[in-house]
């Protein structure tokens, strides 16, 4: 029986992990009663697929641009796509911030015309606020983070780990299967099939970089 109890007690994490694991848990609690309330996750995956498929088709652009009038200078792609990326993260978030943010207000006070009281201390009052916040994070994170993922063939190039050449191949390859990736994601929503979506999504790209393409042989 000693035994046993020795057992138990050496299998558990020690104290300062579980306080840790504990928060952790209390977080997600938090924010599935938020999202419940709210409806926050739909919004925010919707902001989030939007703006990454904006900000892609954007970029794609601006890589064959770049292609086209033949930009060698690794640091120089960098800091273009650097400075979409950062141009997107802050007018995504607050963006979507403020108009979130005056959507669910109206939700609010319409719901207090209702109920003939004042909600903004309540929990439904909160997790509107909550969630506005968390929704523009959302919307501005995830194209900001797939722009960045743009640069890292372009980083390779500058320690001499790529060519040129092969950076700008490398981005635009990876920009036809994040945008594969998010057509199989929407068809999975809407119960269509994946492949279809997928093609879609990847067919847009590729009618940039021949609309460009065009642009440049005739420029």
């Amino acid at each position: 029986m000693g035994a046993s109890t020795e057992d138990n007690s050496e299998k558990r994490p020690p104290p300062l992990v579980e306080r840790i694991i504990e928060q952790f848990e209390e977080l997600a609690d938090t924010v599935r009663i938020i999202s419940r309330i709210s409806g926050m996750s739909e919004v925010a995956r919707r902001y989030a697929v939007t703006n990454s498929f904006d900000s892609l088709l954007t970029m794609l652009g601006v890589l064959m641009g770049s292609f086209i009038s033949g930009l060698k200078e690794p640091s120089v792609i960098i800091n273009t796509v650097l400075g979409g990326a950062v141009a997107i993260l802050i007018s995504g978030t607050m963006g979507t911030y403020l108009t979130e943010r005056a959507e669910r207000a109206s939700r609010i006070k319409e719901l207090e015309v209702a109920v003939l009281m004042d909600l903004d201390e309540t929990l439904v009052g909160k997790a509107e606020s909550i969630s506005a916040v968390m929704v523009a994070a959302a919307s501005g994170l995830a194209p900001f983070l797939v722009m960045m993922s743009l640069t890292v063939p372009f980083y390779l190039s500058t320690g001499g780990m790529l060519s040129v050449m092969e950076a700008y191949v490398i981005s635009f390859i990876e920009v036809l299967t994040i945008l594969f990736t998010l057509g199989v994601f929407l068809g999975s929503l809407s119960g269509e099939n994946r492949l279809v979506y997928g093609a879609m999504l990847v067919g847009m790209g590729l009618l940039i970089v021949m609309v460009m393409l065009w642009l440049g042989i005739s420029g």
